[in-house]
């Protein structure tokens, strides 16, 4: 064995051992874990659902604000009030009560759905360029009554025509005992404890409210 020779430096010798592989995969996993839960927090800001719009006093929702005997009349009136545009389109005339029943066009014919939402009794009202339907409730305390207004439109304006559909409105009474509107204009109709039905819808849906 040969000696150290004199004023050399001492030999280090450091051992490196290798890194587990246990440990490698928890950081991995407690990395994507961060990622992961930052990306969710980052989407959950950015997409705060959209406050409903608020409703005026004299307004009701239609998802929320009726009962389900109420919401099939509801629906009813909206299929109807389409039916009745086209009809008036072909007359030139809004149909009568009489004329939507030998239709069986619900609500206005009489059956056991029509019976089981409240029994209603209609007739048709015309004030100046209005006209509407109104269905006044046999049992106010299984749906209110409803009225179903729709504009006059002048004999062959076509750009009239187009937009009827949008100026459909819906309107209920459950104030009081059940009634016959003697005005339909909307403040005529407030003034009587009649309320506006309308739809809101969420971000989700649609950003336009539609009111009936």
């Amino acid at each position: 064995m040969s000696a150290a020779r004199p004023g050399a430096a001492p030999m280090t010798v450091q051992v490196v051992r290798p890194a587990g592989a246990g440990h490698e995969t928890l950081w991995v996993l407690l990395t994507a874990a961060t990622v992961l839960l930052v990306a969710a927090l980052v989407v959950g800001v950015r997409t705060q659902p959209q406050a409903a719009a608020a409703l005026a006093a004299h307004q009701l929702d239609a998802r929320t604000q009726l009962n389900a005997a109420e919401q099939g009349v509801h629906a009813d009136l909206l299929v109807a009030a389409e039916e009745i545009v086209a009809i008036q389109e072909a007359d030139q005339v809004m149909p009568g009560v009489a004329q939507l029943r030998e239709m069986a066009l619900p609500p206005f014919a009489d059956g056991p759905d029509a019976r089981a939402r409240g029994a209603h009794e209609w007739r048709a009202v015309q004030q100046e360029h209005e006209f509407a339907l109104v269905g006044r409730s046999a049992a106010p305390e299984v749906a209110a009554s409803f009225l179903l207004r729709l504009p006059l439109d002048p004999p062959g304006d076509s750009k009239a025509h187009a937009h009827s559909g949008e100026a459909v409105e819906i309107w209920v009474q459950r104030e009081g005992a059940p009634h016959w509107p003697q005005q339909i204009g909307d403040a005529a109709l407030m003034r009587q404890g009649w309320r506006q039905v309308v739809t809101r819808y969420d971000a989700g849906v649609t950003r336009k409210d539609a009111a009936h």
